[in-house]
């Protein structure tokens, strides 16, 4: 045979052979890539098992809503058949305060610390509100009420009407997390984000120019329909390989990190 055939030849055996060393490769990283993903499901499985068993309890919003206090916690609803006229009592003391009762129970053997941010806050015995911040949790202990609360203009609330007539989100929101960890460096974190939102105030109709809070409907209930929050958000885990390293285990493929 010619020596343009055993050159040919040769040259297809080399290219066989490099190609079984990248697919080898290929194989050996993912088979480590599967070993990785068995490991760290396991450790994540572990810290499951071990993680502080806290629960987070909603209540329904508070409907109607409160008429804001400039001196301490909302207390009284607006006096019924109350109509506000635009523009000229659509913004100043005219506000209404969306409100979402919220308690933490440590239901687990040890001791946590729960933190609360955004439009968090408590009441003290005459009723002033402040910032929830930083709590411990003993064992078997249940927390404070706490209130998800924000005071909105009525025309804040107007534009939220407006926004949900044109299918657009929401501009104005109440918004808060809770965040959930004991003291071990190789343990998790657990966080819940809040929201609550919605359009409370509806123009009056055939009344131009007039606002009022939305009225009992007879299918639907009471204006409390018109609110969108929720009383299971999700929980969002974070595991530690190290807290105190700031060393995260990887969370699973397609699953986004607090």
């Amino acid at each position: 045979m010619s020596d343009t055939f055993w050159a040919a030849l040769g040259s297809i055996g080399g290219t066989l052979a490099f190609g079984g060393v990248v697919w080898q490769g290929y194989l050996t990283r993912a088979s480590l890539k599967v070993s990785q993903l068995m490991t760290a499901d396991a450790i994540r499985s572990r810290l499951d098992s071990q993680a502080p068993g806290v629960t987070l309890k909603l209540s329904p919003p508070q409907w109607e809503p409160q008429a804001w206090n400039s001196t301490g916690m909302p207390c009284n609803t607006w006096p019924a058949g109350q109509t506000w006229h635009f523009p000229a009592e659509q913004e100043g003391a005219n506000r209404l305060v969306l409100q979402q009762v919220l308690v933490l129970e440590n239901l687990s053997d040890r001791r946590v610390e729960a933190r609360f941010e955004g439009d968090l806050v408590v009441a003290d015995d005459d009723r002033r509100p402040s910032a929830a911040g930083v709590f411990l949790l003993e064992p078997g202990d249940r927390g404070p009420e706490v209130y998800l609360q924000r005071d909105f203009t009525i025309k804040q609330l107007s534009e939220n009407f407006t926004a949900e007539q044109a299918g657009q989100a929401l501009p104005h929101k109440v918004l808060g997390s809770v965040t959930v960890e004991d003291d071990r460096d190789n343990g998790s974190t657990d966080r819940w984000d809040l929201v609550l939102t919605g359009c409370p105030v509806q123009p009056v109709p055939d009344r131009e120019g007039l606002w009022m809070i939305a009225p009992w409907h007879l299918t639907e209930g009471s204006g409390v329909r018109t609110l969108d929050y929720s009383l299971l958000p999700p929980r969002q885990r974070v595991h530690w390989v190290s807290r105190a390293r700031g060393v995260k285990l990887p969370a699973p493929d397609g699953v986004r990190q607090a």
